[in-house]
């Protein structure tokens, strides 16, 4: 089951702002947009028409483009668009949409670039230069290595190409991995705060009473490459099922040991803090929950990792059951490429900041993205039609209108062949929950060893409870600044390191967030306005420390 490595062909690709079509080619050369009738910014048909007139076999634009409305079924994909046939989409974020000219039949996938560079505000050149950036950074670390269609694509195939020769994976059997795709969460997405986002279940309070404190400072801290720090020696294939005696003496025996454990937990009558084991919502659309009332409690699957954090804060917990992996380095190799890639890029002469910002975001992005892949089991497809006759039978009951176009869901297809070989839930697993127990203890350039042998951390289990906003991923939001957080010139634990928190932006007074979208936007604000704010004696930070992705 080793995956094989794709060797793509290039993919020749224009570059468009989506308001004004005007943008570059793979050359660099000026692209300006044919804008048919009487319009004075083109439409998607037009942009479509701008990108064949180039010979491109895929559109990629920068700049805003517009949000789904809640309750209206309008996307900006999903428009008439002459002498171009809708193919397969996708209609999720990002969006993806694929077209094929009735007369030529040439065919187009538009994309956006925010997908690459997490933003929409690069230009066209700056897109090109970052993309054509990214490709040499990741070049200079594995001479094979290609950009694909996607961050996750591009994330997959050089883990392909990575792959130790000594190294084969045994596949997980196939009641494992269902397992595992039923009860393996992703990163914790909490807010912490009174008001419509708190958790109703009665077992989590929030941490921050808008009503006694409904303005202060506004700190995000978020770890630096993080999930590259999370890959060494993963567990995998064979794997043995254990009793609840087994997998409570495994454990006990090796704190460090790669498994996943069925645990019940009650959070001690003393807790006052963020909840330390995730439980699923009853309807598991609604995603996960971490009770952190004293006294209450649940029943999950968690990671080792996770089970011992909470056993060493003193939480009750009693393993029911377990999984026991076997150790190797199967994305070692993989991610040890990414962190030099990431390192060449941050050296390349002449990259102006956006540029090195956008190929930065890149690379994380095909980090993370990848990881997210490992966990596929194939995408479901959208279809767009204009005659409510062209819709099949099966698929009627779920037919949505968006204006005069009749759109349809096909369900995901299960992978096969070598797309198969790159289904690996335990290592998304795994890296998700390191994750999880990283964001809430982490180590750090302070950190000391204690004369039982642990480490002190930072994260936010460090924090004043009283300060946390919310968790997203590796983001901590909190009242005030983590000394911690800061650069070591400044006395804190940020020695430049992948894997690090640190600050990222700082706001001294704002209304605080009642929901995670009002959090998003203060995040937003705090990454422009920087951290030189909370910096102790110096107004003046350097470039790496205020910008670094």
């Amino acid at each position: 089951m080793r995956p094989v490595p794709w060797h793509p062909k290039p993919i020749p690709t224009v570059w468009l702002d989506h308001k004004t079509g005007v943008g570059v080619d793979d050359s660099g050369a000026s692209v300006q947009p044919r804008i048919g009738g009487r319009r004075k910014y083109p439409n998607l048909a037009d942009l479509l028409d701008t990108a064949l007139a180039r010979g491109a076999q895929r559109l990629m634009l920068t700049g805003p483009v517009p949000d789904p409305v809640p309750g209206q079924d309008k996307h900006w994909l999903v428009v008439p668009t002459p002498q171009w046939t809708p193919l397969v989409h996708w209609l999720g974020t990002p969006p993806t949409g694929r077209f094929e000219h009735e007369v030529t039949h040439s065919r187009l996938e538009v994309r956006l670039a925010a997908e690459w560079f997490g933003t929409a505000t690069v230009t066209p050149a700056q897109a090109r230069a970052a993309w054509a950036a990214t490709a040499d950074a990741l070049r200079a670390s594995d001479r094979k290595a290609e950009l694909f269609l996607s961050p996750a694509a591009t994330g997959t195939n050089l883990w392909a190409l990575s792959l130790p020769r000594t190294i084969d994976p045994e596949p997980l059997p196939e009641d494992v991995a269902e397992l595992l795709h039923r009860t393996a969460g992703q990163h914790r997405i909490e807010h912490l705060t009174t008001g419509p986002a708190a958790c109703t279940c009665g077992g989590c309070r929030p941490l921050v009473d808008l009503a006694e404190t409904p303005r202060g400072a506004f700190a995000y801290t978020d770890g630096r490459f993080m999930y590259a720090s999370l890959c060494r020696e993963l567990g995998t294939g064979p794997v043995t099922r254990l009793t609840g005696p087994q997998a409570a003496e495994l454990i006990e025996r090796d704190p460090f040991c790669r498994a996943r454990f069925r645990v019940r937990f009650t959070v001690p009558d003393y807790w006052d803090h963020v909840g330390l084991l995730g439980v699923q919502h009853e309807n598991v659309r609604d995603g996960w929950h971490y009770p952190n009332v004293p006294g209450a409690g649940g029943e999950c699957w968690a990671d080792a990792v996770e089970v011992r954090l909470a056993l060493d804060h003193g939480w009750t917990v009693e393993v029911l059951e377990g999984l026991s992996f076997a150790k190797g380095r199967v994305l070692d190799t993989w991610a040890d490429r990414l962190v030099r890639a990431r390192r060449r890029a941050a050296e390349m002469p002449g990259l102006d900041l956006p540029v090195r910002r956008a190929t930065q975001a890149a690379l994380r992005a095909i980090l993370i993205q990848g990881i997210g892949a490992f966990a596929s089991r194939g995408r479901e497809t959208t279809r767009v039609v204009w005659s409510a006759r062209d819709v099949p039978a099966q698929y009627a009951h779920d037919v949505r209108r968006y204006g005069e176009a009749f759109v349809y869901r096909e369900p995901a297809r299960g992978l096969s062949g070598n797309n198969a070989a790159y289904q690996r839930i335990e290592l998304a697993a795994q890296v998700w929950a390191r994750g999880r127990a990283r964001v809430l203890s982490c180590p750090s350039a302070l950190s000391v060893k204690l004369s039982f042998g642990a480490w002190t951390t930072v994260g936010a289990l460090e924090v004043d409870p009283t300060t946390l906003l919310g968790i997203n991923g590796d983001a901590i939001f909190t009242t005030s600044v983590e000394p911690w957080s800061l650069p070591t010139q400044y006395g804190g634990g940020d020695d430049g390191r992948e894997g690090r928190l640190r600050l990222q932006g700082f706001l001294p007074d704002v209304k605080l967030p009642a929901s995670a979208a009002e959090r998003n936007k203060l995040r937003e604000q705090a990454v422009a306005a920087g951290i030189d704010g909370a910096l102790p004696h110096s107004p003046n930070a350097s470039e790496e420390t205020t910008t670094g992705a």
